[in-house]
């Protein structure tokens, strides 16, 4: 007796024939109950099926009339970036972007890109402008969930770098910020530091000033590996960033032995450093860069060749399955010790 195709089947057969032009574009399906006499199948699982296709922008609905073949390029991604620059910047996310740029061009990848211009929202770029999103959307540096919300209906799989959404569907490749915070911690304990201080990052949108979550779960590491050792988390020795240290400062009488904070290389930073006693052992938290300087503190490092090598092996996915997009990859952090 011949076994009953399964739902997987069935949907990777029907996108295989859509693909390969078996089914044209514009052209309309089969109805569920033609296709579930060809399958052998209930018309449950071929509702499901079709739910999957209309998922992956394979084909598209159109109310009493029935399903219809979408025309899509094979492998196009569309890119949209928080950036204002035409073209990636010097900043770690337009480095990742040109690696992720060069990778896509060696695979075969079309890349359509959109970046914030004059008269889009502060924070992204206009969902309007989209007109034929590609197979793949791909996120960089772009974090306010309803705008993310409003990317992910565009029914097409979603992969967001820097930030895992809650609010919608969408795989997300993110730096591992609690094992950070913690091996950052962890070594200022081992230094012999008991009071450790602590500098987040803010982000701003439509004028409101909020801590990045990135930053919460850095603390968040922190106040574990002091938890190990019994020792307190200070409350006045945790800023949300850099511009609350200098307001408080003054006010602190005892100053902190340790001290950990993003990678920041700037006159303000070095106020900072000043308004905090100028002795505290540092740990920063960034990116690969930090490890061309000649002299740096200790600093927990996210490698942004393994950013680019997890996207393009999460792209490839999305593009070759069609698979929802669910996923959250993590990017762990390297401890590196101090250059004198």
């Amino acid at each position: 007796m011949k076994e009953k195709a399964s739902q997987d089947d069935i949907y990777r057969n029907m996108r295989s024939e859509i693909e390969q032009g078996n089914y044209q574009a514009s052209s309309r399906l089969p109805s569920v109950r033609t296709l579930a006499k060809r399958y052998d199948a209930s018309p449950n699982t071929i509702s499901k099926v079709v739910s999957r296709l209309m998922e992956s922008g394979l084909c598209t609905a159109k109310r009493g009339v029935g399903l219809f073949v979408r025309s899509l390029p094979n492998r196009k991604l569309t890119l949209l970036v928080g950036s204002t620059k035409a073209v990636p910047g010097e900043d770690p996310l337009g480095q990742i972007e040109r690696r992720i740029q060069e990778r896509c061009t060696a695979e075969g990848i079309e890349l359509e890109r959109y970046h914030t211009m004059p008269g889009d929202p502060a924070y992204g770029p206009d969902v309007d402008r989209v007109r034929r999103p590609g197979r793949v959307i791909l996120c960089l540096g772009l974090a306010h969930e309803p705008h993310l919300k409003q990317i992910a209906d565009l029914r097409r799989p979603l992969l967001v770098i820097g930030t895992a959404p809650c609010r919608c569907n969408a795989s997300s490749i993110t730096p591992h910020s609690f094992r950070s915070g913690y091996l950052a911690a962890r070594h200022l304990i081992r230094k012999g530091c008991r009071r450790i201080a602590f500098i987040g990052r803010i982000r701003e949108v439509r004028g409101v000033t909020l801590p990045e979550a990135e930053s919460l779960k850095e603390l968040a590491g922190m106040q574990c590996a002091l938890m190990e050792d019994g020792l307190p988390l200070v409350a006045e020795l945790i800023f949300n960033d850099l511009g609350q240290v200098i307001s408080r400062a003054p006010n602190i009488k005892d100053l902190p032995d340790g001290l950990i904070m993003p990678d920041l290389d700037n006159v303000e930073a070095v106020q900072v450093l000043k308004a905090l006693g100028g002795k505290a052992e540092r740990v920063l938290i960034g990116d690969d860069r930090i490890l061309e300087r000649p002299k740096r503190p200790a600093a927990i490092v996210v490698r942004r060749e393994d950013v680019v090598d997890i996207t393009l092996q999460e792209l490839n996915r999305l593009l070759d399955e069609q698979s929802k997009a669910h996923r959250t990859l993590v990017v762990d952090g390297e401890l590196h010790d101090a250059v004198i």
